[in-house]
């Protein structure tokens, strides 16, 4: 159980260095800009930094006794067991510690490792000598006109409008909105129970509706985070 959740929660924070076209639980659809991380918890509760930035959100990571009890990927990849610490009886992710890592986890050399774009950790990014090397015509969210080449790196620039947000979700309850400084794609809402999902971590009370757009507000339980896991904790 354990392999299969740290996969998916992989699968899940890889969106939120800067955002997988396609919609999250916590309410929002996040445009998978490169990006990827393997950081404990999902539903993007990892919270900035700055001396004014908000309180991180409690989120479901697993439980650990030592880094190998985090590690799920094949040795030199990005989620092998070197990647991890285990602590305070939880794993945190630690990065990537190469590009040669990168390349192995995704099969191709177009990868670095770096800490950029805010990611408070070395990340995986896409290299590129312009936009059009970072886009995927596959998803409304991920064209050329949503990224930069930032220093050789693609760097996700957020939803253009909500038509993408739309289209992304196959879903006319969508919108594209800015917050913390980047347009992304929110779930609108009247009220909390329409951004639940059938997950625990993720039902109404985990939510509230601020200005027609949903707001994951965590996870409330460690009860809740063990009913998709039962490894899983919330911190």
């Amino acid at each position: 159980m354990r392999t299969r959740a740290l996969v998916w929660m992989f699968v899940m924070v890889a969106a939120t260095a800067c955002g997988g076209g396609g919609g999250d639980d916590d309410g929002n659809s996040d445009g998978d800009g490169g990006g990827s991380n393997g950081d404990g918890g999902g539903g993007g509760g990892d919270g900035g930094g700055g001396p004014d930035a908000p309180p991180p959100l409690p989120v479901c990571v697993p439980s650990c006794s030592t880094a190998a009890d985090c590690g799920t990927g094949p040795a030199g990849s990005i989620i092998d067991a070197n990647t991890y610490a285990c602590d305070g009886g939880v794993c945190r992710w630690l990065g990537c510690l190469s590009t040669a890592e990168c390349v192995a986890t995704y099969g191709t050399q177009a990868w670095t490792c770096e800490a950029a774009f805010g990611a408070t950790v070395p990340t995986c990014w896409p290299t590129c000598t312009s936009a059009t090397q970072c886009a995927n015509p596959n998803s409304p969210l991920l064209g050329a006109d949503n990224y930069a080449c930032d220093g050789g790196k693609c760097r996700w620039l957020g939803c253009n409008d909500t038509s993408e947000c739309t289209a992304a979700n196959m879903s006319s309850a969508w919108t594209c909105r800015k917050q913390s400084g980047m347009r992304n794609c929110f779930h609108t809402c009247t009220t909390p129970s329409d951004c639940a999902t059938a997950s625990a971590p993720y039902d109404a009370d985990n939510y509230d509706c601020v200005a027609g757009t949903c707001l994951w507000t965590g996870c409330n339980t460690t009860a809740e985070c063990m009913s998709v896991d039962p490894d899983w904790v919330c911190r």
